[in-house]
């Protein structure tokens, strides 16, 4: 994560005028794409972990490195916190600073799996989770890339559904504006009482190693949520502010 990173760029200069389109057709779906079976034997290992706990779950989905995912379980040492990235190399990284003597609090699982299928399937096992991490994804920046973009993937209905509290943070702005575009559109047509906000911010620490460098590059941050139904937690509603 040395040097510099470049702003993102894109032929896209807006909201993409498919959008709303794709986002109120998969409303009225359902996500049907085959689970893979290696994604089905890490949820088992990761449904047996939370069910050690009492609390509910905080969910760090794309967590790289798991640095984030580490920050999180420090903070909410009550709460068991799962960390999901489908690559073995990023996820060797989490296993080699405990091998470099810095433990892991007893709080903490991460998970190599197919993202989609784990949010299909802790969909299905109804889990409980109360704080939804989605730090950075893959933006897909070229307009021909909106259907890789989660607001603009079958999978979106899931993804909202999964937790009341949902905050998503990007360095690009058109993927802000459009998660949050996506988000007031599916609240709308469900029927939500919801709060949606987007905003810029400056981390004061930043949560993981792409925040950082995006922040030391001059990067503006963004960041969406989604706050439905009951008020959450007072801590939980505080990630944003101590991160």
């Amino acid at each position: 994560m040395n040097g510099i990173s470049k702003a993102v760029e894109s032929n896209q200069t807006g909201v993409h005028k498919d959008l709303e389109g794709l986002v109120l057709r998969y409303l009225d779906s359902e996500f049907r794409r085959p689970i893979a079976e290696h994604t089905r034997i890490a949820f088992e290992a990761a449904e047996a972990f939370v069910h050690k706990f009492q609390a509910p779950i905080i969910l760090d989905s794309g967590c790289g490195t798991g640095l984030s995912t580490l920050n999180l379980a420090k903070r909410f040492p009550e709460n068991p916190v799962i960390g999901v990235d489908k690559s073995e190399v990023r996820l060797s990284k989490a296993d080699a600073r405990a091998a470099n003597g810095e433990p892991l609090p007893n709080n903490i699982f991460y998970v190599r799996a197919e993202l989609l299928d784990f949010w299909k399937l802790a969909a299905d096992a109804k889990w409980n989770i109360c704080f939804h991490a989605l730090f950075y994804p893959n933006p897909w920046p070229k307009q021909s890339g909106l259907r890789y973009r989660f607001h603009g993937s079958p999978i979106f209905p899931t993804l909202i559904r999964l937790s009341p509290e949902l905050e998503m943070r990007t360095n690009w702005k058109i993927y802000a504006d459009e998660f949050r575009f996506a988000l007031e559109l599916a609240s709308k047509h469900l029927n939500w009482e919801a709060k949606i906000s987007e905003e810029t911010f400056v981390p004061t620490q930043p949560i993981s190693a792409f925040e950082k460098k995006f922040n030391e590059s001059g990067h503006a941050l963004y960041k969406v949520r989604l706050l439905r139904g009951e008020r959450p937690s007072q801590g939980l509603r505080n990630v944003s502010s101590r991160a």
